[in-house]
């Protein structure tokens, strides 16, 4: 049985008197990908942030491999091999495509004694950056920003990759390609991937499990075809245009 790599336990996040995360719990296994869904406001976004490092729940635990992390900051959770992408892309626009991959390896190679030979060209050719790699960020298309981002999350050496909204703002074809990237990553990796995504049919492609969440909570957590087959589900909680 594939082991649980991250688990949060009774997570508890509020703002003000808002309850965004209400004893959230939830496992995620190694090696597969995990699709987090729901309607706006429902917690997703912030449950990835708690997850990264990027805010600190009241309440709970957040255990990486027997490690409890939860208080720490966002760079000691990439240095315990946890990395994220945005929903809107992060990249120096000063550089070229290969610099911000190298800004991302020597972040996440910090406390180690040596970094991997090969591991930037791979990291390139493995996200479709290869013939690009000289080219500015400036001048990247909004795929390519992504597959940019993407590099350089996998080039901190992770071992669970979060990415909230990867597929936003992408035409159909566009969703397709990029699609393919995460699920060949995922593939040749084997790195653990959480997608926060609104793009459900997508997502249910992708993904292993599906985890439900409204008002900070766990609703289902299934396989696709059992969440995707579940009209309740569809209507109360995706919208009734993803079930087509």
């Amino acid at each position: 049985m594939t082991q649980d790599i991250l688990v949060l336990d009774g997570i508890v996040k509020r703002f003000g008197k808002l309850v965004a995360l209400d004893q959230l719990g939830f496992a995620v296994k190694e090696g597969e990908i995990l699709g987090i869904a729901g309607p706006n406001g429902a917690g997703k976004s912030t449950a990835l942030a708690v997850c990264t490092g990027q805010i600190t729940p009241e309440e709970g635990r957040i255990v990486f491999r027997g490690q409890t992390l939860t208080g720490r900051q966002p760079h000691e959770f990439c240095h315990a091999g946890i990395a994220r992408t945005f929903q809107i892309p992060q990249v120096f626009s000063s550089m070229t495509v290969r610099e911000n991959v190298e800004v991302g390896l020597e972040f996440g190679m910090r406390g180690k004694h040596s970094v991997p030979q090969g591991s930037l060209d791979e990291v390139l050719v493995l996200t479709g950056l290869q013939d690009a790699s000289e080219q500015g960020a400036a001048s990247a298309d909004l795929i390519t920003r992504k597959r940019i981002m993407l590099a350089a999350a996998l080039a901190t050496d992770p071992n669970v990759l979060f990415m909230d909204e990867p597929l936003a703002g992408l035409n159909e074809a566009e969703i397709e390609v990029f699609a393919d990237v995460i699920q060949r990553v995922n593939a040749e990796r084997r790195i653990a991937t959480v997608l926060v995504e609104h793009k459900v049919r997508t997502l249910a492609r992708l993904s292993s499990r599906i985890m439900i969440l409204n008002f900070g909570q766990v609703v289902r957590l299934d396989t696709p075809e059992i969440i995707m087959s579940d009209p309740e589900i569809i209507e109360l909680y995706l919208g009734k245009s993803h079930a087509a």
